[in-house]
């Protein structure tokens, strides 16, 4: 019952966490290089892939939504789970936590 959803929530985790590096990567990039350096010239690429990215996290939260509201999570869980997303790297260490919840919970029942 939970497995779907449960894999579609991990699946989206890691495209999120993934995209975020890369949006970052971006960030940073374009900061420290000189105008005229790949970064610079790229930006527009870094541009589509931020968009990308704000869509997609807004897909995880509607996931880890109807994931906690399904498991009965408090509404604070829920929330940890979002701001963690939003952590380059630890972002994957969140979705990690929370797959073993929801199998911790799966094996309680």
């Amino acid at each position: 019952m939970n497995d779907r959803l449960l894999r579609a929530y991990q699946v989206m985790a890691t495209i999120v966490g993934v995209n975020l590096l890369i949006v970052m990567a971006g960030f940073i990039g374009k900061l420290i290089t000189e105008e005229g350096s790949w970064w610079q010239r790229n930006q527009d690429v870094f541009l589509i892939i931020d968009q990308l990215h704000g869509f997609l996290f807004m897909v995880l939260i509607v996931l880890v939504a109807r994931l906690g509201l399904r498991q009965k999570w408090s509404w604070a869980y829920m929330l940890s789970i979002i701001l963690l997303a939003c952590i380059p790297l630890v972002s994957f260490w969140a979705e990690r936590r929370t797959s073993y919840r929801v199998a911790a919970d799966s094996a309680s029942v």
